[in-house]
């Protein structure tokens, strides 16, 4: 140690501590909100055959509900066709004419 106490440490004792600029906010970024309801209203408007589709296919398993053959039958293709919405979903491949 030194006379000072602090471990052998040279300090500068006239130096005034450096201060940075101020930092400058960032803006934030500008959203435009009328685009983004435009490209989900379009989608949803994309979807909605499917999903329609989709109510039917219950209808009809919940139909056929009485008779076991018709209703795995009605209910495997409503499966199947609940996976290929949601790959489809997942992927945005919902073209305007399904």
């Amino acid at each position: 140690m030194d006379r000072c106490g602090n471990g052998g440490q040279l300090q500068c004792v006239n130096r005034k501590p450096r201060r940075l600029p101020p930092r400058q906010k960032a803006k934030p970024a500008t959203i435009d909100h009328a685009a983004i309801d435009a490209r989900r209203a379009k989608a949803y408007s994309e979807m909605e055959n499917s999903v329609c589709d989709l109510s039917r296919a219950a209808e009809l398993a919940m139909t056929v509900f009485d008779n076991d053959r018709l209703f795995l039958f009605a209910v495997g293709q409503l499966d199947f066709m609940v996976q290929r919405f949601r790959d489809r979903y997942y992927a945005e491949e919902f073209p305007g004419d399904n």
